[in-house]
Order: C-alpha cells, then structure tokens, then sequence
C-alpha cells in the first residue's frame, strides 16, 4: 500500500499520510458475479474515512463519463457512415434476388436442354441398337439357309443324283460311317446353335419347319440303312457308332426299331 503527503497545514490531521487516488482498473468489471461488497471490503487497509472514499469514487464517475463522452464525439462519424453505408441495402438486396432468380432459370433452362438431349441419345442408342440386332438376325438366318442348302445337297434332295465336288471319296457309298457323321454333325449345328440365335416366331423360320423335317427324316433313312448293312456285315464297332449317331438325333427309339428289323 501506498502513501502520499498532503500539504502544509498547522492542522495536525493534514500533516497525516493518506492513500494514494484509486487505480483506474480497480473498477473494471470484468466478470458477471461482480461484487460492490467485496469491492468495498478490499479497501479496508486504506485507512480513508468512508467521506473520502465516496468522494474519490464520485470524482471517478465524472471522470468515466468524460471519457465515455469523447469516445462517443470521436466515433459519432464512423457510425453516422455506417448508417448511411447500410441505408439503401434494401435495393441492393433486391438487385441480387433478381439476379439470383435469373441465374436459377439460366440453370433451370440448361436442365432441361440437358434432359431433351439425353432423351435424344438414349433414343438414338435405342435405334442403333435395334439396327445391331437386325444386323446379327440377318446373318444369322443367311448362316441358317446356307446350311440348310448344303445339307439339302448333301442328302440329294434338290432333285441331283450327284452330291456336290468332294461330296464323296473315291469308292465311298452313301452309307459311309464318315458321311453320315459329317451330315449329323451339320444338322446338330442348325438346331442347337443356329436355330437358338433366331426367334422361333420368326416367318423364315416357320417356313423352314418342313424342310428341316425332311432332312431329318432323310439322314434317319440313310442311318437305317447303314445300320442294316452293319448287321449284314456283323461290324459291331460300326454298329456303335451309328448308334451314337442315332442318339444325337434324338432318335434312340428309331435305331432300336431298326436293330430289331422293324420298320419305323
């Protein structure tokens, strides 16, 4: 604690030491809970009568209120510009909505253009694609019809005696084990894995049906017969493999009919 002289006096009071003014920060409230109470009792070591005190703490007030005072007339311009800086905001405000709201249809337009195009190329896709599978139909009813062709000219169904060149080997019968595999083998192609790639409905198809019948039909008389020369013969191996050529017809039935000499 500190201490100051008064002046000069004949008084024996004034020759006395009184304490030193308040600090300007001793009256900083800082926090919520602040206390006048408390700020009083931590003054009870200055040994100043409580006149002096209100006194002291008077003369602090005028002097906050001078000080408030000045910091008002010195920033009263900078919130007279603030003001006049924030009048009108309304318009702008405005200004920007229109903006924005503009914007937003610029957007909303390029949506739409965006959208129309995408249904254009997924339209576009659509008929590519359709044109792709004609394009696979096609070739694979011309792959149909020339391997029916050649079967049909093969099994001497268009009216010639003779097969096509190198229909046959020098010697070879028609009931040659190695024909008829090749013409099984060609049959068994169009009719699981020609006839599976074209719609069953479909018009060539169905006017195909009895064509493909009778080249059926046809290779089954050719393997009856060259089942009962093997008997003749008694070729048992050849025997088996007519069968299994029977068997990839589909027509087991008919190769037992014909191994116990009965006619289909």
């Amino acid at each position: 604690m500190s201490f100051q002289l008064g002046p000069s006096d004949s008084d024996s009071e004034s020759e006395l030491p009184f304490p030193a003014p308040l600090a300007q920060d001793a009256f900083s409230i800082t926090h919520a809970d602040f206390s006048p109470h408390e700020f009083l009792a931590s003054l009870r070591n200055r040994h100043q009568t409580l006149e002096d005190l209100r006194t002291e703490l008077r003369t602090r007030s005028r002097d906050l209120e001078s000080e408030l005072v000045e910091l008002v007339n010195r920033d009263y311009a900078d919130f007279v510009g603030l003001g006049s800086s924030v009048k009108g905001g309304e318009a702008r405000v405005e200004d920007l909505k229109v903006g924005l709201l503009g914007f937003r249809r610029e957007v909303e337009t390029v949506i739409k253009n965006v959208e129309r195009t995408r249904v254009e190329v997924k339209k576009e896709l659509a008929i590519k694609e359709g044109i792709r599978k004609e394009k696979v139909l096609v070739r694979n009813l011309l792959a149909l019809a020339q391997r029916l062709d050649e079967l049909s000219a093969l099994l001497l169904l268009d009216g010639a005696s003779t097969g096509p060149p190198g229909f046959l080997e020098d010697g070879e019968s028609l009931t040659s084990t190695r024909r008829l595999r090749k013409l099984v083998a060609a049959y068994v192609y169009v009719v699981e894995f020609l006839l599976p790639k074209v719609p069953s409905q479909h018009p060539f198809v169905k006017a195909q049906q009895p064509r493909m019948t009778k080249i059926k039909d046809t290779l089954l008389i050719d393997l009856r017969s060259a089942l009962r020369e093997a008997r003749q013969e008694k070729d048992g191996e050849k025997i088996l493999e007519l069968i299994k050529l029977f068997a990839d017809l589909g027509a087991e039935s008919v190769a037992v009919k014909a191994l116990k000499g009965t006619k289909k």
